[in-house]
């Protein structure tokens, strides 16, 4: 009955992937969406949901760049534990001056990073709404994660 329906994507149904890169891909591809409906959910005055689509777009990034280096799946919703992982995995391959200026980067916006990282429950379940002020402060957070991570990407893989 699956083969009929999901064809040769069966392994995709599944939850089957390879190290091709094709999840690493598609997992980018996510983050960067989100982070497009994050700025136009913030023009519509969807303040939750964009701070939502926000968290959702740095924790997509950093768990790519993670899949990338290590062929594994991190689950886990703490941005911040993903980000403190992939600092140690890239310390571990052999990439210590980035490991170092990711944990900078994440000292350094600790206060803002955890208020983003709240973003994911409060967006949802809060008793308070976001304002407009609050909202574009953490897209602006989840921008510069996503730069950051690029940034590391690029050095780390030439792209």
């Amino acid at each position: 009955m699956l083969e009929h329906i999901w064809g040769e994507d069966l392994s995709l149904f599944l939850g089957i992937r390879t190290l091709s890169g094709e999840y690493a891909a598609l997992l980018r591809k996510r983050a960067l969406s989100m982070l497009r409906l994050a700025e136009r959910l913030l023009a519509e005055g969807e303040y939750d949901l964009s701070v939502l689509n926000a968290e959702y777009a740095a924790q997509l990034y950093v768990k790519q760049l993670l899949y990338r280096l290590s062929g594994e799946e991190y689950r886990g919703h703490s941005l911040r534990a993903l980000m403190g992982a992939l600092a140690s995995l890239l310390e571990e391959k052999g990439f210590g001056q980035e490991s170092r200026e990711l944990v900078e980067f994440i000292r350094g916006q600790r206060r803002l990073l955890a208020e983003l990282e709240e973003g994911h429950v409060r967006a949802v379940y809060g008793v308070y709404e976001y304002s407009k002020r609050q909202a574009e402060t953490l897209l602006e957070a989840a921008k510069r994660v996503i730069e950051v991570l690029a940034s590391i990407e690029e050095k780390v893989f030439g792209r």
